[in-house]
This record gives C-alpha cells, sequence and structure tokens, in this order.
C-alpha cells in the first residue's frame, strides 16, 4: 500500500478509475494511518452498511484520506481523536446542504473528523488554494488540501468543511453513488 501511495504522489503511476465500495478503501488505509497517526491520537473507523458503489481510482481516494489524517495529525501536538466515517447519505443530509450546491442524487459520504485546534474563519476560503499553508517554513508545501480537492472535484464529488477554533475541524466528502453495472468496465 506504501508503495502503491509513494508511486502515485510522485505521478509515476498510471492512475484508473475503478468501481469500488469505498469502506474497503478506508479499512486497507486504516492499518497505515495508525502508525502515521501516532500513539497519542486515537483512530476511530467507522463503517456504514449498505454504501453504494462509487467511481473514482482508489490509490488517488488512499492519497485523500492520508492527506486528511496527516493535516488532522498535526492539528493534534498534545492527542486528540482522529475519526473516519462512511455512510450513505441521507435526503436529509442532500436538503440540509441545498439543491444549489449539490444536484440531487444518491452519494457516498466519507467523513475525517479530529479534535485538533481547528481553522480560523479568515484562513477557511484559502485552504484548498495551491501552496497556501499555515506551517512554518520547511514543515509544509501547500499541496495537501489542494491535492484532495483536485482529486475529489476529478472524481465527481464534492468536498465541504466545518471548523471550530480550538474543536478540530471535519472534511465530508460526498461521492456520487456508480449508476450501473462494474461489468461494463473496458479492461485495463
Amino acid at each position: 500500500n506504501l508503495t502503491r501511495q509513494l508511486l502515485a504522489f510522485s505521478r509515476q503511476q498510471t492512475l484508473r478509475p475503478q468501481i469500488f465500495n469505498l469502506s474497503d478503501i478506508v479499512a486497507d488505509v486504516s492499518h497505515l494511518l495508525q502508525r502515521l497517526l501516532g500513539e497519542r491520537i486515537q483512530l476511530d473507523v467507522r463503517h456504514g452498511r449498505g454504501l453504494g458503489s462509487v467511481r473514482a481510482d482508489p490509490v488517488q481516494l488512499e492519497q485523500v484520506i492520508v492527506n486528511l489524517a496527516v493535516n488532522g495529525r498535526d492539528a493534534m501536538p498534545s492527542g486528540g481523536r482522529l475519526e473516519i466515517e462512511t455512510r450513505q447519505a441521507t435526503p436529509a443530509d442532500l436538503t440540509a446542504l441545498g439543491e444549489e450546491i449539490i444536484p440531487a442524487g444518491d452519494y457516498v459520504l466519507l467523513a475525517v473528523r479530529d479534535t485538533g485546534t481547528g481553522i480560523a474563519p479568515d484562513v477557511l476560503p484559502k485552504i484548498f488554494d495551491p501552496f497556501f499553508t499555515t506551517k512554518e517554513p520547511g514543515k509544509g508545501t501547500g499541496l495537501g488540501l489542494a491535492t484532495v480537492y483536485g482529486i475529489v472535484k476529478q472524481s465527481g464529488g464534492y468536498i465541504f468543511v466545518t471548523s471550530r477554533e480550538g474543536e478540530g475541524t471535519s472534511f465530508e466528502l460526498w461521492f456520487p453513488v456508480h449508476q450501473g453495472s462494474a461489468a461494463a468496465e473496458p479492461a485495463p
């Protein structure tokens, strides 16, 4: 898994969309995350039941999860809890967002939440900008969240962030449920 992620990040691997269950990707990457997070951060993974399949590149989505987890870890220098959840979006979830933001349809949610320092309201609109970082020089490139945003958008998904200073940050990634059969995919 680590080798695949390094190849994808360095753009040395051909990326191919596949049809899969989002919970499977979270389960695969959670073993690596436990080591990345360290002993002071508790990892809580919750898998939803009966999720629809999504069509995306699983290696890219692993990179999304790793980037969000590492940012969460960095926001909790004294320790805390990182929660990763997959679930089927409900009609109430969609109504709460509003149809002008996201088209009606079936979605699978991937939420990554931390109990860290949170993001200041004046910084929040800039977090997906390439090369924007709040870290001191030499500690961050400002590409992590820009990469996350790009991968989610290329996968046909949506990303929403809520944060409160001193309480933590929550990233919700909405991916459309794939309508069709897995057998219709062309062979590599």
